[in-house]
């Protein structure tokens, strides 16, 4: 135990002086001589209570000296059986006061003495064990407050590199993010000249392409007119045909691709009649059968005509099948259902519309209506059902009607 420990309170073995002095300890010497003379003065009291009943002067002086002795050795003996206990019970209070908490206290008998020790040395005992009790928790509270202490060291240092790492991290992104900017602010920079480079190209293509077109237009014109200027009985047709069969196929919502093949291809679909004697094309009567079977190589003639210019749409094959009917009576090579083009059957639905409508050498102009009924009456069968829906939709509603030669874009 700590030699260090103290009794504040005074209950270990010390008395006060009684005037706030050092304490002083109570010996068993002072206590012998107040009962030697307790012992004394019972014996004078007992030797003059013995005077005064026997009137006895002289016998009572020997006689009281006798009690007297013995009063006085059994004061002694009596004394050392009380105060030994007490004495040992005191020394074992100032080894507690000095810190030693192994002392107890010996028990000698069981009486109020003994009983006094016993009640000691519990105390002691408790004592100890709430002295190791507080010396155990505050180990405890050493360890774990150095425990702490280390433990916020490693923090404080592990902060103070963390933060170290995150301002060269900082300065590092700082400089890379300078670097990224600066390399961004040069493609910026070569991407605008990229971009006005590429508008200036597109610009450039866009003229260019429209030249090809209007060139385009201005040579299928010039074809369609060849035809025209060799039979009378075809001026317009085939720019009307045209005019309907867009109508048409932007009637049935073809792509924007279709629609343009389907227009160039209408322009110059009877262009293979250039190949047939002009006699024949302008015959008042019914054509023979071989005059009818040179008629009808035209669609072949016109394909191969063109088939070697490289059209973006399939403009030769349009020309080819735009005489096919989709139950295979049709010419030249008498194709079934989806065989044919969708744009040579829109183109055939507006090439019968309109031959319908227009003079022939051998008949005059049936008029809408019959063209209509003729068309109907295929439908499904010779011709596409969704095309002749479309087209006398068209009519039917007022949103189209043939236009004079003048009114057409082609011929402007």
């Amino acid at each position: 135990m700590s030699p260090s420990f103290q009794d504040p309170a005074g209950f270990l073995g010390t008395a006060s002086d009684g005037n706030g002095g050092v304490p002083t300890r109570p010996g068993p010497g002072k206590i012998r001589r107040k009962m030697i003379l307790l012992a004394g003065l019972l014996t004078v009291g007992v030797t003059g209570l013995v005077h005064l009943i026997n009137a006895r002067h002289v016998a009572a002086i020997p006689f009281g000296a006798a009690v007297l002795a013995a009063a006085v050795a059994f004061a002694v003996v009596l004394s050392g059986v009380i105060t030994r206990p007490i004495v040992q019970m005191t020394r074992t209070a100032e080894k507690l006061a000095n810190g030693d908490l192994r002392q107890r206290a010996r028990v000698y008998d069981r009486d109020e003495v003994g009983l006094l020790a016993q009640t000691f040395n519990a105390m002691v005992d408790g004592l100890e064990r709430t002295i190791r009790d507080l010396e155990a928790r505050n180990r405890a509270l050493e360890e774990d407050a150095a425990r702490r202490a280390a433990q916020q060291e490693a923090d404080a240092a592990e902060r103070a590199r963390v933060e170290k790492e995150l301002r060269l991290a900082r300065l590092e992104i700082d400089r890379l993010v300078d670097a990224r900017t600066a390399e961004l602010a040069r493609a910026n920079d070569e991407l605008h000249g990229k971009v006005l480079e590429t508008r200036r190209s597109e610009d450039y293509l866009q003229s260019t392409l429209d030249r090809l077109e209007r060139s385009l237009d201005g040579a299928f014109r010039a074809m369609a007119m060849t035809l025209e200027l060799r039979d009378p009985y075809m001026a317009g047709h085939q720019r009307r045909t045209a005019d309907l069969a867009v109508a048409i196929a932007q009637e049935m919502n073809m792509a924007w691709d279709a629609v343009e093949g389907i227009r160039f291809a209408a322009v110059i679909h009877d262009i293979g009649k250039v190949a047939a004697p002009a006699e024949i094309m302008t015959k008042p009567g019914v054509l023979t059968p071989a005059e009818l079977q040179l008629v009808k190589e035209h669609p072949r003639i016109g394909y191969e005509m063109i088939r070697d210019i490289a059209f973006p749409w399939p403009v030769a094959h349009i020309v080819l099948q735009h005489h096919e009917r989709l139950d295979g009576s049709g010419y030249p090579e008498g194709l079934v259902g989806d065989a044919i083009l969708p744009e040579a059957r829109v183109l055939a639905v507006a090439d019968v519309v309109e031959a319908a409508c227009s003079p022939r050498p051998h008949r005059p102009p049936m008029g809408i209506k019959k063209a209509l009924e003729e068309v109907r009456r295929g439908r499904g069968i010779l011709f596409d059902a969704r095309a002749v829906d479309a087209c006398a939709r068209l009519f039917r509603e007022g949103r189209f009607a043939f236009k004079t030669k003048v009114e057409s874009p082609l011929y402007q």
